[in-house]
């Protein structure tokens, strides 16, 4: 079996604290935590039985989702655009009414 490699990188320490702790109290460790997930995304069967399962449906889940975002903003201006038109045209209706007025007094 070849040696492992360690291996380095940078992370902001709150982050880096803040997922060690996750990691203990989820009964693991950081380095296994992030080798496993290597693993999953290389396909490389576990070697023990993970808790944490890499969703192979996460890029279909993720564009569905964006396209549901998508036509839910849509919705929204379109109702935001609506709402806009009649205040402007509620708005302006009472302009002329007070011009109206003070032009007859």
């Amino acid at each position: 079996m070849a040696a492992k490699k360690l291996a380095t990188f940078r992370i902001d320490p709150n982050k880096w604290q803040a997922f060690q702790q996750w990691a203990k109290r989820s009964g693991t460790n950081a380095s296994a935590l992030l080798t496993e997930y290597i693993d999953g995304c290389l396909d490389i069967p576990p070697t023990r039985v993970s808790r944490f399962s890499i969703d192979r449906n996460n890029d279909v889940s993720l564009e569905q989702r964006m396209d549901e975002l998508e036509q839910r903003l849509k919705d929204l201006q379109s109702s935001m655009e609506a709402s806009i038109k009649q205040a402007v045209e509620t708005q302006l209706a009472n302009l002329q009414n007070q011009v109206s007025q003070s032009e007859q007094e």
